[in-house]
């Protein structure tokens, strides 16, 4: 392999997702594709693709969650850091993304003249109770996540978001009433769920989240066994809901609720009300501004393409430090010609 030209790069295109065309693979597109790479399980990165790459942790939770998808021909998964080849000319190696359990990153390497590439996927710099911790490798070319790509948003450590939920639950019991706390069924209830089991808080879980927590207890010690939820006996326990089962009858027949939202955004100031909520704690499982900037000086990239939330903001921020950044979707997508049709809505799993 001969050494990576100054400004060797390998293709982009986005059309409806993040298509490499000389690979003739798709990155987390949301619409079935011949061949995708799936960064992890969550409903919004995942479609019935006919192949799929993927972690195998991830490939675990997709066969848990959505079953054998009927029109998949096959499912390749690979252990972090293991060299495989998506397509002839190309190295590939998937990285810890940090976002949750099993999210990856996919580093590549095109073998004729060494230019990389590395997409992130959702991801995240903070360690966390149930997931790896992110990785970075160099790539001449970076698309990234940028979800929470303004200055305003900075996270407090997660060590101290976990004492406070903790702390919620036990006032909460205290008082005689039950901590009600809502986080996304894959990832953040798991989170939720390992921040309770270390301060001794016993917990109930829905359903949905039980899925998921059984994969996670199969690899991870830290996320506790819990009772499956029942309201009538919900006294004396902290219960685990997904946010959109609050309007459920179930959720309704838990006595004397305080309700809590686990999310990035409980860091503008509406959150409480928009969320209609008691408590707001902002535990996110994406990179904050700060390790937004970090990641790009790790990775030191030629070039820099952004995806989701602040794309475009952030890209310019880049730009305004000396950094050749591009928002593949927005406004100066138009600059280079990577049109994408229409953004999506990420919030749910932030």
């Amino acid at each position: 392999m001969s050494p990576p030209d100054a400004r060797s790069e390998i293709a982009v295109r986005s059309e409806r997702g993040v298509f490499l065309p000389e690979a003739d693979l798709w990155l987390d597109p949301p619409s079935p594709k011949p061949r995708a790479f799936v960064s992890h399980a969550h409903a919004d990165h995942f479609a019935r693709h006919e192949r799929i790459w993927c972690s195998s942790r991830t490939a675990e939770l997709i066969l848990a969650r959505y079953g054998r998808p009927r029109k998949t021909l096959e499912i390749r998964a690979y252990e972090f850091g293991e060299e495989f080849s998506p397509a002839p000319g190309f190295a590939a190696r998937l990285l810890p993304a940090g976002h949750i359990f099993g999210s990856a990153q996919i580093h590549l390497t095109r073998l004729s003249d060494g230019a990389t590439l590395l997409y992130t996927g959702d991801f995240k710099t903070r360690p966390g109770l149930s997931c790896e911790r992110c990785e970075a490798r160099e790539a001449g070319t970076l698309i990234m996540e940028t979800t929470f790509g303004l200055p305003r948003y900075r996270f407090p450590p997660p060590e101290e978001i976990h004492a406070q939920i903790a702390r919620f639950a036990k006032e909460t019991l205290e008082a005689g009433g039950v901590p009600a706390i809502l986080g996304y069924s894959l990832g953040k209830a798991q989170e939720i769920l390992a921040a309770l089991g270390a301060a001794g808080i016993p917990a109930m879980q829905h359903d949905a989240v039980a899925q998921m927590s059984a994969v996670y207890r199969r690899h991870l010690d830290c996320v506790p066994a819990a009772a499956a939820l029942d309201p009538a006996n919900a006294a004396g326990h902290a219960v685990v809901v997904p946010p959109h089962l609050t309007r459920t009858g179930d959720f309704h027949k838990i006595p004397r609720r305080r309700t809590a939202m686990v999310t990035g955004w409980a860091l503008d100031p509406s959150a409480k009300y928009r969320f209609r909520v008691d408590e707001a704690f902002p535990l996110s499982d994406h990179a904050d501004y700060d390790d937004l900037l970090a990641y790009v000086e790790a990775v030191r990239p030629q070039r820099v393409l952004t995806l989701h939330g602040y794309a475009g903001e952030f890209a310019a921020d880049l730009r305004n430090r000396g950094v050749e950044a591009w928002s593949l979707e927005g406004p100066d997508q138009l600059e280079l010609g990577l049109g994408m049709d229409e953004a999506f809505d990420w919030a749910r799993e932030r």
